[in-house]
């Protein structure tokens, strides 16, 4: 099967993550994979070719777009028909709108295009209402949705009326090999001058509105007053939206936690922060389905996470952490504490969320349901 992945970018966040993860294992099986995708960084590129995975820039920015429409030019359309064209694959796999609304595009061009599955990263209410009109370019020609979450899924069908048979849940998987520790716990804490015996918190994100850091940092308030010797870890890009990241640190200063909230920046080492942490947190008041979440529990960790997205379908409340209304600092504070404070628990947790990712997480689950889906819409046009 030939498949075309196409997205924003090929570096930068979950949505990228799941492309790159798509490509390598879809090329494992044989597959013939190429990736097209608008901006941003491609230092993993030379990686993913030498691989076998084909990869094509269509925009030269380097940088992600102020806005939706920074690149409404014919480029990206004739850019996707030509690469269409070439690769001739048997579908096309588009993630999130404004790539999706360039291949649409480009697909009406051709006489014989191939399937479009769309793959829904987000909940529908995250979305501007004008936003509509970028789904009204793409979706008359879109075989089939893949959602990432069932409250993907569900928003989805509710918002655009299309039918159970043409949406999919199939939630994201990870490599096990990918997440792996390269160095102990004790190790790390000593690279970043952490104390071995401090409790650790641990987040990973880009600094972003999403997700709402500076919600964590005031909960840290409270946990550092009860818990003093309590750290928290902050890792991810600060260039995404420099005024949210010059806020979280603003907010840190404000609550006086320079001492006990370390903003580490981008790091490449995410699996080994999370072996070093007590607890996995996430503050964020958007996500789809995060793949920081399965890492954490892949790892053996505890996991606090806001009730958002898919969040509570890949967090079992009580068994493998526990999941608080988003915004709430208060709540968040008390979920965290509770868990540094009952370790025999906590340890509980982490082995329960290894179990649950092993049976429900994998990256060969996540091909297996996509490959389904690439060949039911294949076997319709038939």
């Amino acid at each position: 099967m030939r498949v075309l992945l196409t997205g924003v970018a090929i570096e930068g966040g979950g949505a990228e993550q799941v492309i790159v993860d798509l490509a390598r294992a879809l090329n494992a099986r044989q597959h013939d994979v190429m990736i097209a995708f608008l901006e941003g960084t491609d230092r993993i590129v030379p990686t993913l070719e030498a691989e076998g995975i084909r990869c094509q820039r269509l925009l030269a920015r380097r940088t992600f777009a102020p806005g939706p429409l920074a690149d409404f030019t014919p480029a990206c359309i004739f850019g996707f028909r030509r690469i269409i064209s070439d690769f001739l694959p048997d579908v096309i796999d588009a993630h999130v709108p404004r790539p999706t609304m360039w291949v649409a595009q480009a697909k009406r061009l051709l006489s014989a295009p191939p399937p479009l599955v769309y793959t829904e990263h987000n909940i529908q209410s995250a979305y501007p209402r004008w936003v509509n009109l970028v789904y009204g370019s793409f979706l008359p020609v879109t075989d089939h949705i893949i959602a990432i979450s069932q409250a993907g899924a569900d928003s989805f069908k509710d918002r655009w009326r299309w039918s159970d048979e043409r949406v999919t849940r199939i939630w994201n998987g990870i490599d096990a090999s990918r997440v792996a520790p390269t160095q102990d716990g004790a190790t790390v804490r000593e690279s970043l001058n952490t104390p071995a015996a401090s409790p650790l918190i641990c987040n990973v994100g880009n600094l972003t509105s999403r997700k709402a850091q500076e919600v964590l940092v005031r909960a840290m308030a409270e946990v550092h007053r009860d818990i003093p010797e309590t750290l928290c870890w902050i890792a991810g890009s600060l260039e995404l939206e420099p005024l949210t990241a010059t806020m979280i640190q603003t907010e840190v200063t404000t609550q006086k936690l320079e001492d006990a909230v370390r903003i580490l920046g981008p790091r490449r080492d995410v699996p080994n922060l999370i072996a070093a942490a007590d607890v996995f947190v996430l503050s964020s008041r958007q996500e789809g389905f995060p793949i920081t979440i399965l890492e954490a529990m892949a790892a053996g960790k505890p996991v606090v996470a806001t009730d958002v997205g898919g969040c509570a379908e890949a967090v079992a409340h009580g068994e493998t952490g526990l999941i608080v209304p988003p915004e709430d600092p208060h709540a968040m504070a008390e979920a965290l504490k509770y868990v540094l404070t009952h370790p025999d628990e906590a340890r509980q947790m982490g082995e329960a969320g290894r179990e649950r990712v092993t049976a429900n997480f994998t990256i060969e689950t996540m091909i297996d349901q996509h490959l389904a889906v690439y060949e039911k819409v294949i076997a319709q046009r038939r």
